[in-house]
């Protein structure tokens, strides 16, 4: 990933994932080029390496009731990460 991301930023992150995973036993062909999809994802980066990222796109204020928190974390291999956004 060629950006320098900081903690704490507000991103849009594309990236590839797996496709398929059918339910059922289904004929075997060569025929059908392989592929992926698109994903895209919004939130705060809270954590970082050489290989993942990930980021959080519900987070809480901390306040005298709780400390500050999120929800919905997703993981994503730096890898994968096809466009990268920073939005604030």
């Amino acid at each position: 990933m060629r950006k320098r991301l900081k903690i704490g930023a507000l991103i849009l992150c594309e990236w590839e994932d797996s496709y398929g995973c059918s339910p059922q036993w289904q004929i075997i062909s060569s025929d059908e080029k392989p592929r992926g999809m698109i994903c895209k994802s919004v939130g705060w980066l809270i954590r970082k390496s050489k290989r993942h990222m990930v980021i959080v796109p519900h987070i809480s204020e901390a306040n005298e009731i709780a400390e500050r928190q999120g929800c919905g974390d997703m993981t994503i291999p730096i890898a994968a990460v096809v466009k990268l956004k920073i939005l604030a």
